[in-house]
């Protein structure tokens, strides 16, 4: 039998907001126990969904490993990452950064090295564009597509620095409509989070064969 724990670690998206059914970190959380269930003889095992919403890469940094730690059910560990879109917001009055770029980098491949401690399945999932009408301003501060795209790819080349899986949904989203999967601008709705899901779910199928 197949012992498991999948940990789901984000922010506001990973959370869950604007999203009838809990967002696309509950939605694997439905899926893998409904596989639990069919397979009760070959699987058994638990999935957190750990998104934080607000958190930027420095709080993540300082709370994954006792995450994790907390977590140590079972033989095998999944380790999920979306974090990053925070980092990306400038403030809207004088445009200045919230973070280097070589912090932000920095602070990415200390969060995979962490995860790569407990776990030879961690996965980092990208981030998706958002509707700059709607966000800059977003309250005092601006996200902007630009920014969001150069720390996808940055992230995208720690994550080849370090041999995992990276989920490039920036260029999904980016070849079709996108502004229908968003909700409020920044978090995408309902259908936005299926499609996540949709993506998500093959790499979650390969850990668990």
């Amino acid at each position: 039998m197949k012992k498991f724990q999948v940990l789901i670690f984000g922010a506001s998206t990973t959370h869950g907001n604007w999203d009838e059914q809990g967002g696309w970190a509950n939605r694997i959380r439905l899926y893998v126990i409904k596989k639990i269930f069919d397979n009760p003889s070959k699987l058994h095992g638990h999935v957190f969904n750990l998104g934080v919403p607000g958190d930027l890469t420095s709080d993540l940094l300082k709370r994954i490993e006792p995450e994790i730690k907390a977590r140590l059910f079972y033989p095998e560990t999944i380790i999920l990452i979306s974090a990053g879109t925070n980092d990306s917001k400038i403030n809207f009055s004088d445009k200045k950064t919230l973070i280097s770029d070589e912090q932000f980098k920095d602070n990415v491949n200390k969060i995979i090295k962490i995860a790569k401690n407990f776990s030879d399945k961690v996965m980092f999932v990208g981030y998706t564009p958002v509707d700059e009408k709607r966000t800059n301003p977003w309250y005092d501060v601006a996200y902007l597509n630009e920014r969001i795209k150069k720390f996808d790819n940055i992230v995208k080349s720690v994550c080849k620095e370090n041999a995992i899986p990276f989920l490039d949904l920036y260029s999904v989203f980016g070849s079709e409509d996108y502004l229908k999967y968003i909700y409020d601008g920044l978090h995408p709705n309902s259908s936005g989070h299926e499609k996540m899901f949709d993506l998500v779910k093959p790499y979650i199928d390969k850990f668990l064969e």
